[in-house]
């Protein structure tokens, strides 16, 4: 064994969970083609993470993703950002995201909740995550992060079946 192939020994790489072969007539029309390239891939990937730059359309990005694995899908983002991707998603992409405070009252298949608020959700119910402006974690105590991972771990697109009545 050369020192290269030990190497590719080492490295890790992520399962494609995800949908293969999303045309782009399957996504919003709305999206420039840079996104529809993100959107396409991240839902072939299945666990994915855009750090596309401010400005780059990750929240119409983030809905497709989550709208095209057809799984129950929570949102979890800032307080001040929940209401905002309620809107964006209704007015650009004619898709419905409902806010919820504790999953009690779980509508369709995208439901959207901030973050302090996660720790009152059943993950089970739940066949994808989304992690909104997720630079927050890096602001949060360790024990929020590990909370999300430890809660989310088995979140896994769209093999698993977990799909909303």
């Amino acid at each position: 064994m050369d020192y290269s192939d030990f190497l590719s020994g080492k490295r890790r790489v992520a399962p494609t969970v995800g949908r293969a072969g999303v045309s782009n007539g399957e996504i919003h029309p709305v999206l420039f083609p840079f996104q529809r390239d993100l959107v396409r891939w991240s839902v072939r990937k299945g666990r994915a993470a855009l750090f596309a730059d401010t400005g780059l359309g990750k929240t119409l990005m983030q809905i497709e993703w989550a709208r095209l694995l057809g799984e129950r899908t929570l949102i979890v983002a800032p307080l001040s950002v929940a209401r905002q991707t309620v809107r964006i998603a209704h007015d650009m992409l004619g898709v419905d995201v409902h806010y919820t405070r504790n999953g009690s009252d779980l509508v369709g298949l995208l439901n959207i909740t901030n973050y302090e608020m996660v720790e009152h959700f059943d993950p089970s119910l739940f066949g994808a995550v989304v992690l909104d402006e997720s630079s927050i974690l890096k602001s949060l105590d360790g024990k929020t992060r590990s909370k999300l991972c430890e809660m989310f771990a088995d979140s896994s697109p769209p093999r698993q079946g977990r799909r909303a009545d």
